[in-house]
């Protein structure tokens, strides 16, 4: 590559030296090669132009009053806007130790003197080839730096974008999985509603009866002198109202109101932890509880067409996003259930060993055949019929747990059914100890 092929601005030349006579037969050298010239009689006069404007390429005499080439030289190549500038030191002294100072001091080239024309000729063009390819990749890895650092950020939005795309998704997922049990979850609140209306009906009814006795027997107390014709008609009176039934099923209809009450408020509160938006940071849970409380909200979509069984182990509690493993759990439940033609059983099994937690879902299902198994953590992959999935259940929840540390592991067969296990490893206990802070 050719000089003119990388800078169309002439290479500026510092000729410094304190000798007229050497100035000049520099300048006579160097004059009509294309060079712009500028020649300084001192150490302290190169310094500053230098800083004002940096040359090319600086031509310094070593020996020099007040400040010699050694020195000149150091300061130019201490200086951070003046220590790419090639020097040259041009000097009688070919001793040893001289030119030894001279690199330590930073120099990149000597000429001797006297001075040969053809020598300084090339050291010359050599010299300040290198500097402008120098330049020119310094410039270019400047051009470079900016690209990289733009498409960086590009980068870090695209990612922004992706992450916020992905918690949507997994938001519709899992509100999709919600409206899916909306008639079941419905029909679970709407048992207790029914029994605790009855009851509420009953309440009222027996009220008007024990207003009617309280009535009578105010009566009684009221006439001031005994009666028997007036106690009678008090026993005929409890007698026709019931109120010795009513005595009895009143302490029992409260219970049974109660346990609605408790049925009702159990289901919201397990639909509103599934259904919100996941939480910013992890906290300590009980990984059985999260189990209890999606069974809780499948109950419905699960009972006809499987007996579920419970074989929980003792889990200590992890660092973990309850909401999102709810979701998991919940996407496998339903997955089992609809893999049941009629009549099944979904077995839930959690246990703990070698610092891991593991939860496994099996049912006795129509299984997976050999061939879709490797795909079906696959985005919209799904082997349900058109319009019964969206083909993203297993594929969130797949990355739910692998966000989490763990992995699915999956165990079918044809005809039989399917096993699902969920590995995740147990928090380490000083984050244990900061999350417990955390939350108290």
């Amino acid at each position: 590559m050719a000089l003119e092929d990388i800078s169309i601005k002439p290479p500026t030349v510092f000729i410094v030296d304190d000798d007229q006579g050497s100035r000049q037969l520099l300048d006579d050298i160097l004059s009509g090669k294309g060079y712009a010239i500028h020649c300084l009689s001192s150490g302290e006069l190169a310094l500053q132009a230098a800083l004002d404007e940096p040359p090319d390429l600086i031509l310094l005499d070593v020996m020099m009053p007040d400040m010699d080439g050694f020195e000149v030289c150091r300061l130019l190549k201490e200086n951070q806007a003046t220590r790419f500038i090639p020097v040259v030191m041009v000097t009688c002294l070919n001793e040893k130790a001289m030119r030894l100072k001279g690199i330590a001091a930073g120099a990149d080239d000597f000429i001797s003197k006297p001075i040969d024309t053809t020598e300084i000729l090339l050291r010359t063009r050599n010299l300040l080839l290198v500097k402008q390819y120098h330049d020119f990749l310094k410039e270019h890895a400047g051009i470079l730096e900016q690209q990289v650092r733009l498409r960086t950020e590009e980068l870090e939005k695209a990612i922004a974008e992706l992450k916020s795309t992905q918690q949507q998704m997994t938001q519709q997922e899992k509100m999709a999985m919600v409206g899916q049990l909306t008639a079941g979850i419905a029909h679970e609140i709407n048992n207790p509603i029914g029994f605790i209306a009855s009851n509420v009906g009953s309440f009222g009814k027996y009220c008007e009866k024990l207003l009617i006795f309280i009535e009578a027997q105010q009566e009684a107390l009221l006439s001031g002198q005994p009666d028997p014709r007036q106690a009678d008609l008090v026993r005929e009176q409890r007698s026709q109202l019931k109120i010795d039934y009513i005595m009895k099923d009143i302490p029992e209809m409260i219970v049974e109101t109660q346990e609605g009450v408790e049925r009702i408020k159990s289901i919201v509160r397990d639909l509103k932890c599934f259904s919100r938006a996941d939480e910013s940071e992890q906290k300590l849970s009980d990984i059985n509880q999260c189990l209890e409380s999606t069974l809780n909200i499948a109950k419905n979509e699960l009972k006809y067409k499987a007996k579920v069984r419970r074989e929980y182990g003792e889990l200590p509690q992890i660092l973990c996003y309850p909401q999102q493993l709810n979701q998991v759990f919940m996407n496998l439940l339903v997955n089992a259930a609809h893999a049941i033609d009629s009549q099944g059983e979904i077995t839930v099994r959690s246990w703990s060993a070698e610092g891991r937690i593991f939860v496994s879902i099996s049912d006795t299902g129509c299984g997976i055949p050999g061939q879709q198994l490797s795909r079906i953590f696959e985005p919209f992959f799904t082997t349900k019929e058109a319009g019964k999935g969206t083909g993203l259940g297993l594929s969130i929840s797949n990355e739910i747990v692998r966000n989490h540390g763990g992995e699915i592991l999956v165990e079918s067969e044809p005809g039989k059914g399917s096993t699902f296990t969920v590995s995740i490893p147990a928090a380490r206990p000083n984050l244990l100890q900061k999350a417990a802070e955390r939350q108290a």
